[in-house]
C-alpha cells in the first residue's frame, strides 16, 4: 500500500493571490517532487496564520490544505500520515504529542542564524528548540553542500549517529515544465526580487544599478518585494533605500506578489541581480530567487562566494563577482543596455543549467527513497549533551527565586558516571574515620616491611 506523507510549512504555499516565500516554495517543490517520483498520497499544507485574513485558495491546487498551529496534533491525527516532512524545524514544537509515525526535517537554510542576526532575545532558548526539533527527526535533509556541513554538529548533538550518512542535499528545485521567456521580452529591464531581511543587504548594488540606468538614460529596475508579510524583521533598516527606489522614476516597485504574477513579470525582463555583501547566513544560503530566476530564462549578475557561484560561472548561465567590486558591476550592466545578444545567450544558458540540475523530478531522490519506506530512526534518543543549564524555561521566576530543578521540557541530561569505589569524598561522612582507622594497621606493616628491607641492604653491603 502506497504511504501517506504530510509536507508541512509555516509559511503560504505559491497558491492564486498569496505572497511567494522561499519557505513557501520549498515545501511546494518537496511535495511535488514526491508525487513526480510517485511516493504515494502527498498532502501539502501550510499555517492557515500566515494569510490570516486573506481569501485561501486551496480549491485550485488538488492535496493542499491548511492547519492551525496550535492544533497541529488534531491535524495530524485526522490525516493518520506514514510520514511527515516538516519544511525546518520551527513549527516541529508545535508538535505536542508523538505523531505516531516517522518525522522527516528539510533544513533550507541556517535558521538559528537567522534568528541571530534578527536579533532574537534569547539565543539560547533558540538553540534548545533546534536541538529539541532535531532529537524528534529521524530523517534529515538539507537544500545545499555548503550548508549540510553547518549542519551535522547541530545533528549529532540532536542523537543522531555520526557513522551514518546524515543530511542528503536535495538543492532548491522547480517544475521540469520550465516557462518560456516572452519574445518581446524587455532586455533593458533588470529585476530585483525578495524582502527586506537583516542579512541581506542589497543597498549598494542597488544604489549602483540606478546610478548607472541614470547616466546611460535608459532602461530599468523592476524591485519586486518589500518587508517580509509576517512582518518586517529589518526593523526599518530598509526605509532610506525604499524611499530612494520608489522616487525615482527609472525605478518600478512592485511590492509582493503571488508567484503567478512573479513569474509573468520575470518573462518579460532582460536580466536578474542578486548580488549582496558575504556574510555567514549568505554563503550558507542556497538562494531560492537565484533558482527561480534562471528557471525563468534570467541570467543573473550573482555573488561569486556561494554554492551556486561555481555552476552559474561554469555553464555562463550568469556573471559571477565580487560583491565589493562595483566598478565592475557597472561595466557588466553597461555592456548589457547595449548588447541584448548577451542576454539572450546566458539566458538560454540559465535555462539548461535548470533543466538539468535543478528541477524537482531529478533532486528529489533521497527523500523519496525514504517516504517509499519511512522507518523510525535507530537508537533515538532526546538528546546527547545539554544544551545550557541556564537556559530558562518557561513561567521561570527571574532572579534569585528561581528552582534548583530546572525544566529540560524534551531534553535530558547525559547518563551521571557513577564515582569509583576508592572516591571516599564522595561517600557518607561519617565512613571517613573509619576508613582512616582502617587503614593505621597497613601502614604500620608497610614501614615495618620498607624498614626491614633498609636492613637487609646495609647487610649485604657489608658483606
Amino acid at each position: 500500500m502506497a504511504p501517506k506523507i504530510l509536507v508541512l510549512t509555516t509559511e503560504p504555499l505559491p497558491l492564486p493571490g498569496l505572497p511567494t516565500t522561499g519557505a513557501g516554495m520549498r515545501a511546494w517543490s518537496l511535495g511535488f517532487g514526491l508525487r513526480a517520483a510517485n511516493s504515494g498520497e502527498v498532502i501539502i499544507a501550510f499555517a492557515a496564520d500566515s494569510v490570516r485574513g486573506r481569501d485561501i485558495p486551496l480549491g485550485t491546487v488538488p492535496g493542499v490544505e491548511t492547519f492551525e498551529r496550535s492544533r497541529l496534533d488534531e491535524f495530524i491525527a485526522k490525516h493518520r500520515p506514514d510520514a511527515i516532512v516538516f519544511q525546518h524545524w520551527g513549527v516541529v514544537g508545535e508538535m505536542r504529542r508523538d505523531p505516531g509515525c516517522p518525522v522527516a526535517i528539510d533544513l533550507a537554510g541556517p535558521h538559528l542564524l537567522e534568528r541571530r542576526l534578527w536579533s532574537s532575545p534569547d539565543h539560547e532558548a533558540d538553540l534548545r528548540e533546534k536541538i529539541q526539533a532535531l532529537a524528534r527527526a529521524d530523517f534529515v535533509t538539507c537544500s545545499g553542500a555548503f550548508q549540510r556541513h553547518y549542519f551535522l554538529p547541530f545533528l549529532i548533538q540532536a542523537g543522531h549517529n555520526p557513522r551514518a550518512t546524515l543530511c542528503p542535499v536535495i538543492p532548491f528545485s522547480l517544475s521540469p515544465g520550465l516557462p518560456e521567456p516572452a519574445e518581446d521580452r524587455e532586455c533593458d529591464t533588470f529585476v530585483f526580487s525578495g524582502m527586506f531581511l537583516p542579512w541581506q543587504d542589497p543597498e549598494k548594488t542597488l544604489r549602483t544599478l540606478v546610478s548607472v540606468l541614470e547616466e546611460k538614460e535608459r532602461g530599468k529596475l523592476l524591485f519586486i518585494g518589500g518587508p517580509h508579510p509576517a512582518g518586517d524583521v529589518s526593523q526599518g533598516r530598509f526605509d532610506a533605500l525604499q524611499e530612494f527606489l520608489e522616487g525615482h522614476p527609472q525605478v518600478e516597485m512592485a511590492g509582493v506578489m503571488a508567484f503567478d504574477d512573479l513569474l509573468g513579470r520575470l518573462r518579460n525582463c532582460g536580466a536578474a541581480v542578486d548580488l549582496m555583501p558575504a556574510n555567514a547566513e549568505r554563503e550558507l544560503a542556497f538562494p531560492t530567487r537565484t533558482v527561480t530566476f534562471l528557471w525563468a530564462g534570467l541570467p543573473v549578475i550573482h555573488n561569486n562566494y556561494d554554492e551556486l557561484a561555481e555552476p552559474i560561472n561554469r555553464s555562463k548561465a550568469g556573471w559571477t563577482l565580487d560583491p565589493d567590486d562595483m566598478e565592475g558591476f557597472s561595466r557588466v550592466v553597461t555592456r548589457l543596455l547595449s548588447h541584448h545578444e548577451d542576454v539572450r545567450r546566458r539566458s538560454e544558458n540559465a535555462r539548461d543549467l535548470v533543466r538539468k540540475h535543478y528541477t524537482w523530478d531529478k533532486t528529489i531522490e533521497p527523500l523519496a527513497k525514504w517516504c517509499e519506506d519511512p522507518k523510525l530512526r535507530e537508537g533515538k534518543t532526546p538528546m546527547v549533551v545539554p544544551v545550557s543549564v541556564s537556559v530558562k524555561g518557561s513561567g521561570e521566576p527571574e532572579g534569585g527565586n528561581r528552582p534548583k530543578k530546572r525544566r529540560q521540557d524534551a531534553l535530558q541530561r547525559p547518563t551521571r558516571i557513577p564515582p569509583p569505589l576508592t572516591d571516599t569524598s564522595r561517600g557518607p561522612w561519617y565512613l571517613q574515620p573509619i576508613v582512616f582507622l582502617l587503614a593505621l594497621p597497613l601502614c604500620a606493616v608497610l614501614v615495618f616491611l620498607f624498614g626491614m628491607a633498609e636492613l637487609v641492604r646495609v647487610a649485604l653491603r657489608r658483606a
